[in-house]
């Protein structure tokens, strides 16, 4: 993917928390910017190492937040990242908002 995935655009839109509580393991999602969104993306090369993923954030342990093709939200490692490892968080984007605590 290299457009930013509509859900997460409307999520910025609405001004919502970059930084949140999880429900689930990692426990802590740090949203990055906006504007950082594509560049990331391409400095830890998704596109070549998670094809068909999206990045959009980290758990600060070294684990990145991903919107996969089907809309699913994953946890893949940044040393090791690759589709197969994929920890599947949520089946939807509306579904990982659920699980999104107020910001920290």
């Amino acid at each position: 993917m290299n457009d930013i995935p509509s859900v997460l655009a409307t999520y910025f839109a609405d001004g919502k928390p970059l930084v949140c509580e999880l429900d689930v393991s990692p426990f802590i999602c740090e949203f990055w910017e906006q504007d950082e969104l594509l560049q990331f993306n391409q400095e830890y090369e998704v596109p070549v190492l998670a094809p068909g993923y999206f990045g959009f954030g980290t758990s600060g342990g070294g684990e990145m937040f991903a919107i996969a093709l089907d809309g699913a939200v994953v946890c893949l490692p940044f040393i090791g990242m690759e589709p197969k490892v994929a920890m599947e968080l949520a089946s939807s984007w509306e579904a990982f908002e659920l699980m999104l605590r107020g910001a920290i």
